[in-house]
Formats: structure tokens, C-alpha cells, sequence
């Protein structure tokens, strides 16, 4: 974490530690994720009371901007929650939804068993690994099946379309082999190039198809990933 992002956050803290209605800080997105750039913003939960909370949602007013806080041209980008959205997360929240609290750090907290909480959250669901397999690997086989018929039929919309899901669904199974949350779209290919069991070359593999997904012809695509090929 770079200085700047170190003195913005403690300018944050300060703020928000004399607010009695905010029960927790939390410090998540890329800079918790360690994947931040020397611009990136401060991604924050802001965790409030429950009647605190239940106002703000009312007025509309959940999310939190500042730029004056940060010490460098950036941002605090803030999401306001209360506990009971946080234990919603830890008994049924998507992929996404649980990783978003991977790694994040606890900035302060005068919520009992926090830790704990959070720590469920980030579970991995194991006793769903068999089901996931078979239904990613399903969904692979068929996104295959539709590439072949796109480039059949010289579908531009349906070669870009399959390209996509193919990623995705290669991507969901080598985390579920590992045991590893669905991190969504924006950091798919960097989790994954993280997996410690994975196919050689992977994700590289994927990466190398990409100019043709921005928009170059698709013949680079059909060399790329061609069934026959693969």
C-alpha cells in the first residue's frame, strides 16, 4: 500500500470513529485484494446501526464519495450495510458477493465477533464442489458446441458471446477445484493465474484470444480456439 493510501485511510478512520452510529469500518476492493494501483481509490464498508441504516436506506443515501479525505487525486468509495446484511452475505451470499470481504481488513469495529463473522463469509461452500463441477463443466461443453457452430455460420455477435462464456466457465472450474470464491468479471483472469491447481499455461492460454474479443477478425479467434485444435 502505497503512502498516500496510508495516510488517506487514517484521515478516514479519524472521521468515521467519532460517528457512534457507524458499529464497524471495513477496508475491501483492490487495495485489501492487493492488486491497487498507485491512483486507485479506497473501497470501504461502512457498517451502521440499524436504525441509522433503515433511515439512510429510506432517503436513499448508501453510498459514500469523498474526495477531500485522500491525500493524493483519489477517492473513498463507500457502501453503507448494516450487520444484519453482513450475516445475509454469510448464510447465502453469491460468489461475489462473499469475496468482496476476502481479505478486507477490520479498520475499526465495535461489533462483538466481527472476525468470526467475516471469517464465515469467506467460506468457501465445500459441500457444494461436486454439484458446481458437473454444472460448469456442462456449461463449458456447450458454450464449445455454440463457438463451433458461430464460426460454422460466420456469427460474429455468437463467436464473441461464446468466447466469454468459455472463460468464465474455464475459470469457475479450476476455482472450484481449488476451493476458491468466484471473485466476478473485473478480477477473473488474475484470480485465476493464482490457482495453485490449474492446467499449464492457464490462463495465459485465454489471454491470447482477448485481441480478437476487442474487436479484430474473428480467423485469429477459429486459429485460437478451434475445437480441433485444442
Amino acid at each position: 500500500m502505497a503512502p498516500h493510501h496510508t495516510a488517506s485511510i487514517r484521515n478516514l478512520v479519524s472521521k468515521f470513529e467519532r460517528d457512534s452510529s457507524v458499529l464497524a469500518l471495513l477496508l475491501g476492493g483492490s487495495l485489501a485484494h492487493g492488486f491497487a494501483k498507485l491512483d486507485s481509490d479506497i473501497d470501504v464498508a461502512i457498517v451502521r446501526g440499524g436504525s441509522e441504516f433503515q433511515k439512510r436506506k429510506q432517503e436513499g443515501k448508501l453510498h459514500y464519495n469523498n474526495r477531500t479525505l485522500c491525500t493524493y487525486n483519489g477517492y473513498v468509495d463507500g457502501k453503507c450495510m448494516d450487520e444484519a446484511f453482513l450475516r445475509l452475505v454469510a448464510a447465502r451470499g453469491s460468489d461475489p458477493a462473499r469475496y468482496a470481504f476476502k481479505d478486507c481488513r477490520i479498520l475499526f469495529s465495535r461489533i462483538d465477533g466481527l472476525e468470526n463473522l467475516l471469517a464465515e463469509i469467506v467460506r468457501y461452500p465445500e459441500e457444494q464442489s461436486s454439484d458446481r463441477t458437473a454444472r460448469f463443466i456442462a456449461q463449458l461443453l456447450a458454450w464449445r458446441w455454440y463457438y463451433s457452430e458461430a464460426v460454422r455460420q460466420k456469427n460474429q455477435n455468437l463467436i464473441f458471446l461464446a468466447l466469454q462464456k468459455i472463460t468464465l466457465f474455464s475459470c469457475r472450474i479450476v476455482f472450484t477445484q481449488n476451493e476458491m470464491l468466484y471473485p466476478y468479471h473485473k478480477w477473473l483472469l488474475r484470480v485465476a493465474e493464482s490457482a495453485p491447481r490449474r492446467s499449464a499455461g492457464f490462463p495465459d492460454n485465454i489471454s491470447s484470444c482477448l485481441p480478437a474479443i476487442r474487436g479484430k477478425r474473428s480467423t485469429h479467434t477459429v486459429r485460437t480456439l478451434s475445437p480441433s485444435r485444442e
